[in-house]
């Protein structure tokens, strides 16, 4: 089935995408060099060519590894009362989009639901439209089958279809963006440790990481706007970490490169 990269702009997609991953040899679409002359409906489509893993895709290896869930390494629920601005909010429903992915992926059913009702919650203070009702009553029941999961992530994308199309809401969507990719890239540096000198994991981190050039390709036309600034630098210089990083992945020091730049950025986002 083919892999649906909404990284960016489903408010649920990267919670059930695993079982779609069937396109990720697919050649990556030209970007856009202006992010104003694009619409949403556009930055969806070059995403879904983007040959990199999803967030769940992430986790699941990570999963699949055998390594142990990390209990302290999602954002703290608690911290949701704490954003205010919609910079804020819209960062950290990435954030906390990418940590549900981790519940997801280790079946963790109890943190699956208090983070589900915690993205609801904030898509609503973003005035994304979902009927949080009936998305968690289908989700909930059915926690265990990834085709009804598949059906859920259809309806969300219907009722927030609206949001969704309008160029106006972009900049939302590149932050979510951001801080799904930011959590998600912690969470993997976070369990290197458990995986080390696993070159099947380095890899899939590896890839990850690189889809850092992606994201700056759509904040690029933004780089001087205060919300946008200081992020196109970390991503610049996290590609300039990346590539020396490619050269020799067995080498902890040239990891530990790029990994402090995703921890120092996740520490300014939550």
């Amino acid at each position: 089935m083919k892999s649906i990269k909404l990284l960016a702009f489903l408010i649920l997609s990267t919670a059930v995408i695993a079982a779609c991953s069937n396109s990720g040899n697919k050649t990556n679409k030209s970007a856009a060099s202006e992010i104003d002359d694009v619409s949403v409906a556009q930055i969806i489509e070059d995403l879904e060519s983007i040959p990199t893993p999803t967030t769940v895709e992430l986790m699941s290896m990570i999963n699949k590894l055998g390594l142990a869930y990390l209990y302290d390494v999602t954002n703290s629920l608690a911290n949701q009362e704490n954003y205010l601005s919609t910079k804020q909010k819209a960062l950290n429903l990435g954030v906390y989009a990418a940590d549900l992915s981790y519940d997801v992926a280790y079946q963790r059913k109890a943190e699956t639901e208090e983070y589900l009702r915690c993205i609801l919650t904030m898509a609503s203070d973003l005035n994304i439209s979902i009927d949080a009702d009936k998305i968690s009553s289908k989700f909930e029941g059915n926690i265990d089958n990834v085709d009804g999961l598949i059906a859920v992530v259809k309806d969300v994308f219907k009722e927030s279809q609206y949001i969704l199309n309008q160029t106006s809401q972009t900049e939302t969507a590149l932050l979510f963006l951001i801080g799904s990719w930011v959590e998600s890239a912690y969470i993997c540096v976070s369990a290197s440790d458990l995986a080390a000198n696993n070159m099947e994991f380095l890899d899939v981190a590896l890839s990850h990481f690189e889809y850092a050039a992606t994201i700056i390709k759509y904040i690029e036309s933004r780089k001087d706007n205060a919300d946008f600034a200081e992020f196109y630098n970390d991503f610049t210089e996290i590609m300039k970490q990346v590539e020396i990083y490619r050269t020799d992945k067995n080498n902890s020091e040239k990891f530990d490169g790029v990994a402090s730049i995703i921890k120092r950025m996740r520490n300014g986002i939550i």
